[in-house]
């Protein structure tokens, strides 16, 4: 009796549960949005750091394009490390011939990603994440040093004593590649693994030959349609 009443039931609510056909012919998601945040190891100038950075925008194409906005930061604050530069003969800066510097940094722009989910392997994702952007990055005098002798800027004093290579303004490319997680129950939650490289074309430092570097990521993506 027990079981023919459960088949009963079964029976009138059938026709208002979805079937496995009428879910899958519901259309993909043309347009939708996304937000990627993540932290970053930072290997730029040749030294190790760490810093946030995020990306955000609209998917398309069923979430296999992503265009948007993006940008990354090596904080000064947050990174106390210190770069020894020697001064030019003859040039000394308050008494000293040999100076301790400090480095921050930051850029943002244009963002483009392809996303691909990996066949036959249903939990993993992959994207291809590129970001054209204009940033400044570089070197500078802290603590005490930041009083010049004179009460000019430090800027200034930055500029005369480094001959201009101790900042950077201008193009600044990132790109890699990233893992995602793949989570059924919530596909709007992406989990990643990523590897970069940052180029700062241009930038002769005078603290290390070149600022570019590579660097690794953790971090979420966050969106509808991905």
């Amino acid at each position: 009796m027990l079981a023919r009443n459960v088949l009963l039931v079964y029976a009138a609510l059938a026709p208002f549960a979805p079937s496995a056909r009428a879910e899958a012919a519901q259309p993909p998601v043309a347009v939708g949005g996304f937000v990627d945040l993540e932290w970053r190891a930072l290997a730029l100038a040749g030294h190790a750091s760490h810093g946030p950075a995020f990306a955000a925008g609209v998917t398309l194409w069923d979430g296999t394009l992503r265009l948007g906005v993006a940008g990354l930061s090596r904080p000064g604050p947050w990174n106390p490390a210190t770069f020894d530069v020697t001064l030019e003969p003859g040039v000394s800066y308050r008494g000293q011939h040999r100076l301790s510097l400090r480095s921050d940094g930051a850029m943002a722009g244009l963002h483009a990603a392809l996303a691909f989910e990996v066949p036959r392997v249903s939990w993993l994702a992959v994207t291809l994440p590129l970001t054209l952007g204009y940033g400044g990055f570089g070197f500078y005098l802290y603590d005490e040093n930041r009083r010049t002798p004179d009460g000019r800027r430090v800027s200034i004093w930055e500029d005369e004593l480094f001959r201009g290579r101790d900042s950077f303004l201008g193009i600044v490319l990132d790109g890699g590649v990233r893992l995602a997680l793949l989570l059924p129950e919530r596909p709007w939650l992406r989990p990643y693994l990523g590897v970069y490289y940052t180029a700062v074309p241009g930038f002769d430092t005078l603290v290390r030959g070149s600022y570019s570097g590579l660097s690794t990521a953790l971090g979420v993506e966050l969106g509808l349609g991905l």
